[in-house]
């Protein structure tokens, strides 16, 4: 199974270059590896246990593109970026997608959290979502700030909501942004940033 348009080289700063793709059933032991190596914090907006095999094997093993959207990038044979775009074909939030980033931390400041966000929203678009939302701890102000820059606005705080991975009660904030808004910001952002024509369509292309 293959997600259109897919795969795809990509240029990021500091002439690194990855391959963004779909989620491939035989990506258990590379995808299971990525997770493993995350920070404990990081792994908790994945919102399953990671690092219990059985996750990680169900999703390679159950891949559905017209529910979850989900989108790796690879360098060398490693993950080493993992992004999300869930969404609902019923009921009154079917116009809503859900946005996770994830990135590994030899590959962030790079660019590619942009790039895999920006594809992201391209297809949710292309499917007829008109709002993105993304969640984070309140206090996380780097990852707040990042957010507000692409647009997106506060929608609600869920007071101690969520505990970390010390047990500690955090703020779930809730951001939502526009979805062509989003893509506008993006794509300036990435040709700004990084460089125009960032894309470069893999085999088969």
């Amino acid at each position: 199974m293959q997600l259109k348009g897919f795969p795809k080289d990509v240029s990021l700063k500091h002439g690194r270059t990855v391959r963004l793709r779909g989620l491939q059933p035989d990506d258990f032991d590379r995808l299971y590896a990525f997770f493993s190596r995350l920070p404990d914090e990081d792994r908790l907006f994945v919102r399953h246990d990671v690092l219990d095999p059985k996750t990680v094997r169900g999703w390679v093993e159950n891949v559905d593109y017209t529910r979850v959207v989900p989108l790796v990038a690879e360098e060398e044979g490693r993950i080493v970026g993992d992004a999300t775009l869930h969404t609902r074909d019923f009921g009154w939030t079917r116009h809503v997608g859900r946005l996770r980033v994830i990135i590994a931390d030899t590959h962030r400041r790079t660019g590619l959290g942009s790039l895999m966000a920006h594809e992201l929203v391209t297809i949710g678009e292309e499917r007829g979502l008109e709002k993105i939302e993304a969640d984070i701890f309140e206090d996380d102000l780097a990852a707040m700030r990042l957010l507000e820059r692409l647009g997106f606005q506060h929608a609600a705080v869920l007071k101690e909501l969520v505990k970390d991975h010390r047990g500690a009660p955090r703020n779930l904030a809730v951001m939502i942004s526009d979805v062509g808004e989003l893509g506008r910001v993006l794509e300036d952002w990435i040709h700004d940033s990084i460089q125009p024509g960032y894309r470069s369509p893999g085999p088969g292309h």
